[in-house]
Formats: C-alpha cells, sequence, structure tokens
C-alpha cells in the first residue's frame, strides 16, 4: 500500500523551513514508498519553487489557525486526494488541522512537524495531545516541547534534515560572485539568513567583529546574504560604524551555495532561538569553518573544537576572537573544514531523512 500525504505550508516566505519541506515532499515521492501532495498558497514563491521541481502541488491558504474557508478547503482536498496523513509544516495551521481531523471522524492521521524552539500559550500548547506523531528538527525542539509544552515523549521523533548533496558540492563556479565583491585575494567571513529585524539572526554582532578586527586585518572582507525587513537598518549600522566599506550585503540569493563557497569563514550568530540551523549544515557540507552560538538546535549541527568554534550570543568580542583564531590558523580552519564535511556525510543523509519520517508514517498507520 502506498500512503497518500498532504503536506501543508501557508506561507509567503522561502527560508530554511520551506525549503526542507519541499526537499522532504520531493524525495519522499522518490525513495518513500507514498504519494505526495504539497497544499500552498498560489501566488507564494514556494508554490513557484513546487512546480519548478515537478512535485504535486495544489491552492490553499488559511489566514489564521481557525479559518473556516482554510478548513473546508483542507477537508475537500483531504477527499479528493484520499489522504492517509495530513503532514502539518507550520505552527498556525496546527489547530486547523485538528479541526480537520475531527471532522473526518479521525479518518485522517495528523504529523505535527516542529522546527522552532519556542513556547505557546497555554490554550496553544494544547493541540500537541490530539497529534499523532511530532517530529522535531533537533533533540534541543523535543526537549523543550517535553519540558514546556508537556508533550508525551512517546509521540515525539527528532528526524534530522538532510542536504541535498547534489546542490552543495564544491564543483560549483563561485568566480562571479568573488569578481561581483572585489574578494580575490582577500579572506571572506559571511553568514546567511533572513534579516527579519534589526538583530535578524545576528549579522550585527558579525558587522561590530569587522569594526574590531579592522585594523589587526585590513584585508578581511565580510558578505552577509539575506533580505527582510531589518536590512536597511542593519546597513545603516554599519555605515555608523564606518565599515560599510568591507561589509557586503547582497540581499535575498537563490543559489546559496556559490555564496557559501565564496567565503572562508561561516557564521550563524542566532541570538534568541534556533530548532536546527540548516545553512550551518550546508556550509559545513561545501568545508567551511563555521562559528555558531551555543543555542537550541546549534549545538547538533556542529561539534566545537572539532568542525568550527562556539561563542556566546549577543557576543560581537567571541566573534571577533573566533574569527581570529581561524584566520591566525589556516591549517587548524582547513582541517575543521574537512571534519565537518565528514559530521555531515555521517549525520544529515537525506536518505535517512526520508527513511525515519516514513518509519513515522507507517508506526501511526498501523493503529487504524
Amino acid at each position: 500500500m502506498r500512503y497518500r500525504i498532504l503536506h501543508i505550508f501557508s506561507s509567503y516566505s522561502f527560508g530554511g523551513a520551506e525549503k526542507t519541506t519541499l526537499l522532504l515532499a520531493e524525495n519522499l515521492q522518490k525513495f518513500g514508498g507514498s504519494d505526495n501532495i504539497v497544499a500552498l498558497p498560489c501566488d507564494s514563491q514556494m508554490y513557484k519553487e513546487a512546480e519548478k521541481r515537478n512535485i504535486k502541488v495544489v491552492n490553499f491558504k488559511a489566514v489564521n489557525s481557525f479559518d473556516p474557508s482554510g478548513i473546508l478547503k483542507l477537508i475537500k482536498l483531504i477527499k479528493r486526494n484520499n489522504i492517509n496523513i495530513l503532514h502539518v509544516h507550520q505552527g498556525k495551521l496546527y489547530w486547523t488541522s485538528i479541526i480537520v481531523k475531527l471532522l473526518c471522524l479521525n479518518k485522517i492521521k495528523v504529523v505535527f512537524h516542529r522546527r522552532q524552539d519556542t513556547r505557546h500559550s497555554f490554550i496553544s500548547k494544547n493541540h500537541y495531545r490530539f497529534a499523532d506523531a511530532i517530529i522535531t528538527v533537533s533533540q534541543a525542539v523535543a526537549n523543550g516541547l517535553i519540558k514546556y509544552e508537556k508533550v508525551d515523549p512517546k509521540k515525539i521523533t527528532v528526524v534530522y534534515n538532510g542536504v541535498n548533496f547534489e546542490k552543495f558540492n564544491k564543483n560549483i563556479d563561485c568566480s562571479d560572485v568573488i569578481k561581483e565583491y572585489s574578494l580575490e585575494g582577500k579572506k571572506v567571513v559571511g553568514t546567511v539568513s533572513q534579516i527579519v529585524d534589526f538583530r535578524g539572526k545576528g549579522q550585527i554582532y558579525l558587522t561590530e567583529a569587522a569594526q574590531m578586527l579592522r585594523k589587526d586585518f585590513p584585508d578581511l572582507r565580510y558578505l552577509i546574504v539575506g533580505s527582510g525587513k531589518g536590512l536597511q537598518e542593519q546597513k545603516e549600522y554599519a555605515k555608523k560604524l564606518n565599515v560599510d566599506d568591507i561589509v557586503y550585503f547582497s540581499g535575498y540569493q537563490d543559489n546559496v551555495p556559490k555564496y557559501i563557497l565564496a567565503m572562508d569563514i561561516f557564521c550563524l550568530l542566532a541570538w534568541d532561538t534556533e530548532g536546527m540551523p540548516n545553512v550551518v549544515v550546508e556550509a559545513e557540507s561545501l568545508e567551511k569553518p563555521v562559528i555558531v552560538t551555543n543555542i537550541g538546535g546549534n549545538v547538533e549541527a556542529f561539534i566545537d573544537g572539532v568542525t568550527g568554534l562556539m561563542v556566546e550570543p549577543k557576543n560581537s568580542v567571541q566573534v571577533a576572537n573566533a574569527i581570529k583564531i581561524l584566520i591566525l590558523n589556516p591549517h587548524l580552519a582547513k582541517q575543521m573544514g574537512i571534519a565537518g564535511k565528514k559530521y555531515i556525510e555521517e549525520k544529515f543523509v537525506l536518505k535517512n531523512t526520508v527513511k525515519n519520517t516514513f518509519g513515522v508514517y507507517e508506526r501511526i498507520l498501523k493503529s487504524i
């Protein structure tokens, strides 16, 4: 029997969660013994990307958790496509999916995919009681659900996101990036992430580190990839610190691998929460030494002292010191890059992601 899975995500952004959702659905279809449909807003970037990849996609959006039109639309999609499992990839759709499950008289199973290590309000967190299974992207997220949301540990399965090694490989040409920003002969420290507000994912701490290191390392350059509401503020901050001539903001880029390949050191300086930093995993797969803050799932994405260096959140002095260590010790940086690739190839294999996700499906469908 081939299971029929409906993945739902009512999102208009296209960050890590959206990309990993499409990657999972695409590879479950190839290797997982299931038929997969992704339900998305038809005017979203994620919908267009799904079409580009020949993933079966249908129009769906919900304004909020209790949107009647979204609930009715979802019920129709389930019945029309004979869905066995509703795989929910977005928190605001958790209650939507539970209501649909109850209206369908429990004839479908619901899987929540939890990517963020954040807390729900008292009312909201009760939706976990009705889910048949919960997949988390890291043990840190699982621990948070158990400790703060009081979720039954038996419902939770940790499934690490897999890396598409065909996309993230060292043979990609990044010469145009190097030429565009005049990086020839320079050492480059960079980061890739959305900039949702002024602090973003801690890009400002990299900018502050650039100011601290400028005098002693005049050939260092900094590449910040990503866009969002905080982009202009961050540009103004770099100008205020008089580093706008060495800190380059590239905006959103679709071809992330070539920008990472243009970097010698990769940073992710998230300061509040982090479920699982996919971009750190991707940077390691490209043999880049990483500098990462010690929060959430970050500590599962690398090995401190082996594949990179750990720093405290909101601590630009530690960031500057970590960069200094790697610049002054190129052999260490190279060894960390090699160790990082090996670590990722062992722990973040895409086929394992598919296998473990499919295992969750099999387990909950046995009870029907």
